[in-house]
């Protein structure tokens, strides 16, 4: 029998049973959009990702600390590591400024420079955020990232100075991002009062919960806004100051109670990190040698987004699987669709078998029907599927475009992955009709025909 005939008489016989048909079709179709909308959604993820790696030169940056980070190899190395700090240095070599010029001076490195990252509030326009205040270097000025759309760079690295994002300065209330460029705002910083700090236990005896901490403002002249269009993330809260700026401020560098607590400035001298700018990712493994031949630790944010790829795949595999699920749960009602169409046509079978048709016909037009079905619901699910992604990516933009933050493209998708999920779809269909189909083959004409 041709393909075309069996494509014929199978959709004859889904036409005779509509009902059953399309709910079968709709359980695939929502199986088929299930699947890529978790794909789609993974995929997204991923792509922010690496955009944001990419447009921050991360890739390219490689970070030294005197000591192993915590939570790199286990509660083993958790548990030296607090008894370190607790302790001695142990012969660490520490981060001094004439060691981080000898960084400077290796092959390849564009900026060496202490790590300075802090929390702090922005005030201006009579609103106020709370921001992650950011310290580069001069060499920055030639990183396109780095480079503002409008104003200008830091003259020098003691200006009071910062650089936004328009989204910062669509939050603060600038209707026009671009007027923010030398407006004057207040930079305000937490600040320790050691002081207070060393009678920190009298304190917890008299009964005080508040910690020795206060604020101090500075003012800062916003001489720029850098681009966010590849880092809507990190510049929705991120500000760049100077370094030279950045450690005049009276600040609380520590994020958390644990980072406070490694950085104990009795045990630990020089700087807590500093990071190493290369030009180009062609020195990246040579700069990291010289770097630790010098006695300290070097860890990559390129192996971090590494591993950061590893939770991306075991995420895509977990969502993937639920979206197979799903197709496995509607590829059932197909095979149970298909078996009661045997069942409801042991006559017709018996009379196609009488008149010369053969065992293997028979069979492929079962196995059609089931493709068929297939096929169609993995045409409807894709189509539904991708106007559900459109619908909550925009609905998604919308609530961040209320935040101030740039859109961004939380679900993608591609051809190879629609493709994919579409041949699964028919393939699984195929499955579960070829069980249905082979009962079909092997009835015998004779007890078909006494059926009513």
């Amino acid at each position: 029998m041709r393909i075309a005939d069996l494509l014929k008489l199978a959709w004859g016989n889904l036409r005779r049973n509509r009902t059953r048909s399309l709910l079968t079709l709709i359980g695939v179709a929502i199986g088929v959009a299930a699947l890529l909308t978790l794909l789609a959604y993974g995929s997204g993820l991923q792509q922010n990702a690496r955009q944001e790696f990419n447009a921050l030169k991360l890739y390219n940056t490689l970070r030294v600390t005197s000591q192993k980070i915590p939570f790199m190899n286990g509660p083993s190395a958790m548990a030296m590591k607090m008894s370190d700090s607790l302790g001695t240095n142990g012969g660490q070599v520490p981060l001094t400024d004439s060691l981080v010029r000898e960084m400077e001076e290796i092959e390849g490195v564009l900026a060496a420079y202490p790590e300075v990252n802090f929390p702090a509030k922005l005030r201006g326009n009579g609103r106020e955020l709370v921001v992650n205040a950011e310290a580069i270097p001069m060499e920055f000025q030639t990183l396109d990232t780095y480079t503002p759309q409008s104003g200008r760079f830091f003259e020098g690295p003691e200006e009071e100075g910062i650089l936004v994002s328009p989204s910062m300065a669509e939050r603060l209330g600038y209707d026009d991002q671009q007027a923010i460029v030398g407006d004057t705002l207040e930079l305000v910083t937490a600040s320790l009062n050691w002081q207070k700090l060393k009678n920190m236990a009298a304190m917890l005896a008299s009964g005080s919960r508040a910690l020795p901490m206060g604020q101090r403002p500075y003012p800062v002249k916003v001489v720029g806004l850098v681009g966010q269009d590849r880092q809507p993330v990190s510049g929705f809260t991120r500000v760049l100051i100077p370094h030279a700026f950045a450690e005049e401020l009276n600040k609380v560098t520590f994020f958390s109670t644990l980072d406070l607590l490694f950085r104990n400035a009795e045990v630990q001298e020089g700087y807590t990190a500093v990071r190493v700018q290369l030009e180009d990712a062609s020195y990246h493994s040579s700069a990291r040698q010289a770097v630790e031949e010098m006695g300290v630790f070097v860890s990559s944010f390129r192996e971090q987004f590494d591993r950061l790829e590893q939770l991306f795949l075991i995420m895509d595999l977990a969502l993937g699987i639920i979206g197979v699920i799903a197709l496995i749960i509607a590829t059932i009602g197909i095979a149970n669709t298909v078996m009661m169409n045997v069942r409801e046509r042991y006559r017709e079978i018996g009379i196609m078998m009488a008149v010369g048709g053969d065992a293997p016909d028979l069979q492929r037009l079962f196995v059609v029907e089931s493709a068929t079905m297939g096929a169609l619901g993995g045409v409807v699910g894709l189509v539904f599927g991708w106007l559900v992604i459109l619908g909550m990516d925009a609905g998604v933009n919308a609530y961040l475009a209320s935040l101030g933050v740039p859109s961004i493209t939380v679900f993608t998708t591609s051809w190879p992955m629609a493709l994919a999920i579409f041949s699964g779809a028919v393939i699984v269909s195929l499955l579960a009709g070829f069980f249905p189909a082979r009962r079909a083959a092997r009835i015998e004409p004779a007890e078909a025909l006494r059926t009513v």
